[in-house]
């Protein structure tokens, strides 16, 4: 995932990321229905949402090819950002290799947590704003 094209930015000390893409679906079986027997219900999708949830470990000065917790802080507002779900390889995964899909998106959260004697971590979410375009590369 990256901030805006001209960062490129992977989220920092990352530890996993969930896609989830749905659409709401409508009956629309009607009497002219091409189904001869009446057994199966036709549906159109009237609305289509999505959501990028992550999480990653608090750094400190650590990665400098990432967005950082505080830039993610920074960047909870009402502003679309650019989004990219890339497969990757190399040290510390920052080879970037085709694209999965990309679009735009909104930062509703970022939630740290930091627990007595544990490696403190956040976790952030994406509600996606607009299409989503499905790698070419």
């Amino acid at each position: 995932m990256e901030g805006t094209p001209a960062t490129g930015k992977v989220v920092a000390l990352s530890t996993d990321l969930t896609l989830h893409l749905s659409a709401t679906t409508e009956n629309s079986t009607t009497k002219d229905t091409t189904d001869t027997n009446g057994n199966y219900n036709e549906y159109d999708v009237i609305q289509r949402s999505g959501d990028i949830q992550f999480s990653a470990l608090v750094g400190v000065g650590t990665d400098t090819g990432g967005k950082s917790f505080a830039e993610f802080l920074d960047a909870v507002s009402d502003t679309p950002i650019n989004w990219k779900i890339v497969f990757v390889s190399g040290t510390n995964n920052r080879t970037v290799g085709k694209t999965l899909c990309s679009g735009q998106g909104k930062l509703v959260n970022v939630n740290p947590t930091a627990q007595n004697r544990q490696k403190a971590t956040y976790t952030g979410g994406i509600n996606i704003y607009g299409p989503v375009e499905v790698g070419t590369d």
